[in-house]
């Protein structure tokens, strides 16, 4: 799983009562009468689970002891200003349970139908429909899901639902480091069919930001589904950014190739905002028209900048996929800048050499975007390598764009890179895991007195590997979550002087 492997979605140890000063909290006050003071419901069980739902009020916190709760009905968070966490911070120690990916029993997990419904540090798993409801009919905002697991779920393991005869919205929403799994077969039992299942799938928002969030292992029965990321049916001014989607059916999609049914996108099925600084790596396991990485359809005044999307079998002929629907096309959009290992395709055309025109890197055969551009490419971690000499300081200047997937600075040297890790950040990171720790040490220490490059303990751009390097790493240590422990050099004399200058030295002065 890549939550073992992979830095993404990192287990946060910030426990729900330390967040609560960030909730919004409304305060009706009637003429001579004090606002009632809000309640903490420490929850073990189900039974405490149930009574905190059925007695919370505004501004409450249910706090869940660590533990697995197998639930007896649906969490309806349907009371404002309401905050439902792990005890702990950890999202692994609390863990909800419905009747089954396959099965029906408790089919729903957690339903948002209030404002500023906030969803913290807990996991979320066998669930038959979805683990996570938006609820756009009840006209919410402010909705936080964050630090979440969702495991094995059965068609959506985030779902934000609309009703087109009100034409209400879910506005200002913020879904962070969630981590989406799929670990059990999906059998064919779903009436919708045995590939109806997907990651988020939502319509009807403004303001919709999806951070920092994993998708592995999502498809179907016969090897297709919906998207890790769909949005559709009036989505307004998005921000999809630093998310990482693995060997799931489709990638990140916009919109559909026939026109909404709602207006709240003036017609179209998006308008506005950012897809930047994802990694997707289209999976191989089938090979449908429809395993697609990125896609947008019908939409208008849309950035699509400094993704890295990787097919294994370049060949791939829809790795990017442009659609129009037949009164709606793709109006004012920017694609540039990404790295598309795979195929381009635009309303059923090769696209290859027209996506390349635009400022992107574009392999459809596999001669140029190799696996060796990458770290670890088929698990996820498309952080450039120094061979990727044609990405590196390549990339057009854009004024939105000033980080990179990990959040260090964009550009790190003279300009910006294509893609959408930004090679150069941090310094002293020898085994490219956005981290300057233990580990980078141990790099350094085997290379020592070798020739070498950055990944090689090279920091400083010189023909070796020496105690300059060294400065550079201990200047910068600890950057990154979960640095580990210093090691103390042995026998080595660190030279101290110059190492302030030298510690601005990025990794792109030792491939120029």
């Amino acid at each position: 799983m890549l939550q073992a492997r992979y830095r993404f979605v990192p287990a946060r140890a910030i426990n729900c009562a330390r967040r609560f000063h960030l909730m919004p909290v409304v305060l009706v006050l009637l003429a001579g009468t004090a606002p009632a003071a809000a309640d903490i419901w420490n929850v073990s069980d189900v039974p405490g689970l149930n009574a905190a739902l059925s007695g919370m009020g505004s501004g409450d916190e249910i706090i869940l002891a660590p533990g697995t709760y197998n639930l007896t009905r649906v969490v309806a968070m349907n009371t404002p200003n309401v905050t439902i966490c792990g005890a702990s911070g950890n999202r692994d120690d609390v863990i909800l349970i419905g009747g089954g990916m396959n099965t029906h029993g408790v089919d729903e997990g957690i339903t948002i139908e209030a404002n500023n419904v906030h969803v913290y540090d807990l996991t979320l798993k066998d669930f038959f429909y979805n683990a996570l409801h938006l609820r756009a009919e009840s006209d919410i905002t402010g909705a936080v899901i964050s630090n979440v697991k969702t495991w094995n779920v059965g068609e959506r393991h985030i779902k934000g639902s609309w009703d087109n005869s009100v034409n209400h919205t879910c506005d200002n929403a913020l879904i962070e480091n969630v981590y989406m799994l799929q670990t059990e077969p999906r059998l064919d039992t779903n009436p919708s069919g045995p590939d109806y299942i997907g990651g988020m799938d939502i319509m009807a928002t403004n303001n919709l930001i999806i951070r920092d969030c994993v998708a592995e292992g999502i498809y179907g029965a016969e090897g297709g589904g919906n998207a890790a990321i769909f949005l559709w049916q009036g989505v307004n001014n998005m921000t999809v950014e630093r998310n990482l989607i693995v060997d799931c059916a489709k990638g990140i999609g916009v919109g559909l190739c026939y026109e909404p049914g709602s207006t709240i996108s003036g017609g179209w099925h998006a308008d506005g905002g950012a897809i930047r600084n994802n990694f997707i790596v289209r999976t191989d396991e089938y090979f449908y028209g429809n395993n697609i990485g990125l896609e947008l359809c019908a939409a208008k005044n849309l950035d699509a900048v400094n993704n890295t999307i990787y097919s294994p079998t370049a060949s791939y002929f829809r790795t990017l996929s442009l659609w129009d629907s037949a009164n709606r096309p793709n109006t004012d959009l920017e694609v540039v800048n990404n790295i598309v290992r795979g195929g381009c395709w635009y309303n059923g055309d090769d696209a290859d050499a027209a996506v390349a025109a635009w400022g992107n890197i574009v392999d459809g055969d596999g001669t140029l975007v190799l696996p060796e551009w990458f770290v670890d490419a088929l698990n996820g971690d498309l952080h450039l390598t120094e061979l990727a000499t044609a990405a590196i300081n390549n990339a057009l200047v854009l004024a939105d764009v000033t980080e990179d997937v990990d959040g260090g600075p964009r550009p790190a040297g003279d300009f910006p890179d294509i893609g959408a890790d930004e090679y150069g950040s941090p310094a002293g990171d020898a085994n490219y895991d956005g981290r300057v720790d233990g580990l980078d040490y141990n790099v350094w220490s085997l290379h020592y007195q070798q020739a070498g490059n950055w990944g090689d303990g090279n920091f400083n751009g010189d023909a070796l590997v020496d105690g300059l390097d060294y400065n550079v790493w201990s200047l910068n240590y600890g950057f990154g979550e979960g640095a580990l422990p210093v090691p103390e050099p042995a026998g080595i004399a660190v030279l101290a002087l110059g190492a302030a200058a030298l510690a601005a030295h990025r990794r792109r002065g030792a491939s120029r």
